[in-house]
């Protein structure tokens, strides 16, 4: 998705960002992981071992957020930065891209995720430092495998929006125009799949109901809800990239 579609976000206050981020609980956001299942009958897996362990590892990441609340932090950003670039499939380029949209706030817009780090983390962030020689880092891989032009640019555009709009804005829209989307794209979401995917949804939304008595945050119970369903999901979707495939086909030959 070109950046020029989030360059929008940048006008959007923060009641507005924080909205827009919420409801990829219900559009493209959630939905997007609880097309596991779908991924799961693909690849003909038995579908209760594949639940048991999906709900059991994240059972343990909650054990984690709830007993270790910045490593949870610190392993969050480091699943969702190898998810998203893996996805991306861009190579070093998807990665600096994903680590824009992450590490972004840590650099500019620390007081403005505060409120969400102080439920979500106990206060803990990622010091200006670490994420800017983290960027730096991720830019020069991209650098190296010499992206073309347009690819560049629009990753440098990526990162104007990270920069100026407000850190909830930008995350929801690279979580829902880019990351979603091609995530649904890659495992091909059809007809009345919909229906699987969103019967998925709702237990992603019941976590976040369950957390937030904890919590105290919507916005900590959302993000927590995921964090939880990170790994299993991001383990899903290695199972799908390296799946076998068959050969393809010599053109001609009809073979």
């Amino acid at each position: 998705m070109p950046a020029y579609y989030l360059l929008p976000l940048v006008l959007l206050p923060e009641t507005w960002a924080l909205g827009l981020l919420l409801l990829s609980a219900l559009f493209l956001g959630l939905p997007h992981g609880a097309a596991d299942l779908l991924v799961v009958r693909r690849l003909g897996l038995p579908l209760l071992p594949f639940l048991a362990l999906y709900l059991a590892l994240a059972g343990l990441l909650l054990a984690l957020l709830f007993h270790y609340p910045p490593f949870a932090l610190l392993l969050f950003l480091g699943m969702a930065l190898f998810h998203w670039g893996r996805v991306e499939g861009r190579g070093a380029l998807g990665y600096l891209r994903a680590g824009t949209v992450l590490l972004f706030p840590f650099l500019f817009h620390q007081e403005a995720i505060l409120p969400f780090l102080r439920a979500f983390a106990g206060g803990f962030s990622l010091p200006p430092l670490a994420a800017g020689t983290l960027w730096g880092l991720l830019l020069l891989l991209a650098l190296w495998e010499k992206p073309g032009a347009r690819a560049l640019g629009d990753t440098l555009l990526l990162a104007l929006v990270a920069a100026l709009a407000h850190p909830y804005a930008t995350l929801a829209g690279y979580f829902l125009l880019q990351h979603s989307l091609d995530s649904l794209r890659l495992v091909g979401v059809r007809g009345r799949e919909w229906l699987l995917v969103y019967a998925g949804t709702l237990g992603g939304l019941l976590l976040a109901l369950l957390l937030y008595p904890r919590l105290l945050d919507p916005l900590a119970a959302y993000m927590g809800a995921i964090f939880a369903l990170t790994l299993p999901h991001l383990l899903t979707m290695e199972l799908w990239l390296r799946r076998p495939r068959p050969p393809a086909r010599w053109p001609g030959t009809g073979r």
